[in-house]
């Protein structure tokens, strides 16, 4: 995968689960910080991917877990904003693999 490569991921959960109408809330949650965390892990070892995930512009409990996990998980990934022109103001995280993680 080149340096410019960038992988997309919808966390939506209707986009990710097909029986999400069951699920309450907090199953949710789980179920896109799982799917946010096997991504990260299978791609862990392609430097310079870009991975947007795009969580959504809603009242930000999706987006403040996924930089929380980033933060302690995953300190050598860089993780910004991704354009606001694609995804909206906030709507996406782009995550970019620097380095493997042990």
């Amino acid at each position: 995968m080149g340096l410019f490569h960038i992988l997309v991921i919808d966390l939506h959960i209707e986009k990710i689960a097909k029986a999400y109408r069951n699920f309450a809330p907090a199953d949710s949650l789980i179920y896109q910080l799982e799917l946010f965390e096997r991504t990260l892990q299978a791609n862990r070892f392609h430097k310079g991917l870009r991975i947007d995930f795009i969580h959504g512009t809603g009242k930000g409990t999706l987006r403040s877990e996924l930089i929380t996990i980033l933060n302690q998980k995953y300190p050598e990934f860089k993780y910004e904003d991704a354009p606001f022109s694609k995804y909206g103001f906030q709507g996406a995280i782009r995550v970019t693999i620097f380095s493997e993680t042990k």
